[in-house]
């Protein structure tokens, strides 16, 4: 028997033109030709559901629907989901946008609004492999579904490459296997995500660093800014130097992992980034969501802390000798500036959790969550 792969498809506009409903159905019927062709080791299900949850004029936020596409996907025991709406999609880095993929909800959003046109049904089923393709780990590339959709007049609907397959292949083994919550029916909260981490643990990893959290500290601007306002602090002050680089090594890492774990931590609780669906119980899929966003972010607080590290050791050679060797009472060696500098970065850490937390949730949020706009 073949294994089952679920692609729930929700249109969650209040859409009465009957003729475009028709398109849409047309739409999922050539995307499930396509992953036939493609996939034929697999038994593919592409179940649509309406929702009449918004009217069909007026831009929506990718993010909600992002959400409510996981509450279906969560709700239905889908593997994926795609957002089907008729209205444009209300950008947050681009001029425009009639996609959002999120591999971290493995959920995507899907606007026809451009594509009311000839040949809708056939622009529609390209922009939803294009976008399954992120769900699936794939990046841009010159061939098959993946090339950048900029013009939505060039969506043209093809076959993946083989390349292209053979990851696909093993994300889809991965996702077709019995969930969790299936195999046992009672769990421990940290047993249960402790097995969810390594039920997939490359495919996990790759989704974070898909995600280039190194790039998180240039994009949350508030949290960035409190961490550079205590880095002045501690730079201008005697004692601050003469306390951090006097700290053993030992102190130093245990106080550097504990900043990193428990900034990230307080960031995560205090953003919400948790409740991302209101299923209550064990959801292997919305264990590994949260574990990729926690990890996500837990990466990037340790490149923020890296990076003022850097920073202050830069600082420290810039500095007048003679003023730091007066304020340590002798000559600042090397291995001291690095004890200082990774004691700079812990409180800069510290200071960038509570910045961290001044962030817009749905910016936050959406840093996370979102693959690309498309």
């Amino acid at each position: 028997m073949k294994p089952v792969v679920s692609v729930g498809w929700v249109l969650l506009s209040d859409v009465v033109d009957a003729q475009l409903l028709q398109k849409y159905e047309s739409a999922i019927s050539k995307v499930r030709s396509i992953l036939e062709e493609n996939f034929s080791q697999f038994t593919w299900e592409l179940p649509f559901v309406r929702r009449w949850r918004y009217p069909p004029h007026g831009a929506l936020d990718p993010l909600e629907l992002l959400e409510a596409g996981l509450q279906e996907k969560t709700k239905n025991g889908w593997d994926y989901s795609i957002v089907l709406v008729s209205n444009e999609l209300r950008p947050r880095y681009r001029i425009s946008t009639i996609g959002v993929p999120s591999s971290a909800l493995e959920v995507a959003v899907l606007s026809s609004s451009e594509l009311n046109n000839d040949g809708i049904d056939e622009k529609i089923a390209a922009l939803a492999l294009h976008l399954l393709g992120h769900l699936w780990g794939l990046s841009h590339s010159e061939d098959g579904p993946m090339v950048p959709p900029e013009d939505y007049k060039t969506l043209t609907l093809c076959n993946f490459t083989d390349g292209q397959k053979e990851l696909i292949e093993q994300r889809l083994v991965e996702a077709s296997d019995a969930r969790l919550e299936e195999r046992q029916a009672k769990w421990g909260h940290i047993s249960f995500y402790w097995s969810t981490f390594w039920t997939d643990p490359k495919g996990i990893l790759r989704d974070v660093h898909d995600y280039s959290p190194w790039r998180l500290p240039l994009k949350m601007a508030k949290m960035t800014a409190a961490t550079a306002v205590s880095m002045i602090f501690v730079l201008m002050g005697s004692e601050s130097w003469e306390l951090g680089a006097h700290f053993s090594p030992l102190v130093l890492l245990i106080g550097t992992l504990l900043a990193v774990l428990g900034s990230t931590s307080f960031i995560f609780a205090g953003q919400n980034l948790g409740q991302i669906s209101r299923e209550v119980g064990y959801r292997e899929q919305l264990a590994r969501t949260k574990i990729v966003v926690f990890t996500t972010l837990l990466y990037g607080m340790f490149f923020l802390w890296l990076l003022y590290m850097i920073f202050v050791i830069g600082m420290g050679i810039l500095f007048p000798r003679e003023i730091l060797d007066n304020w340590l009472g002798g000559r600042l060696s090397f291995s001291e500036l690095l004890h200082f500098a990774s004691f700079a970065g812990i409180l800069g850490l510290l200071a960038g959790a509570v910045g961290g937390n001044l962030e817009e949730e749905d910016e936050i949020k959406a840093e996370l969550f979102y693959d690309e706009e498309t």
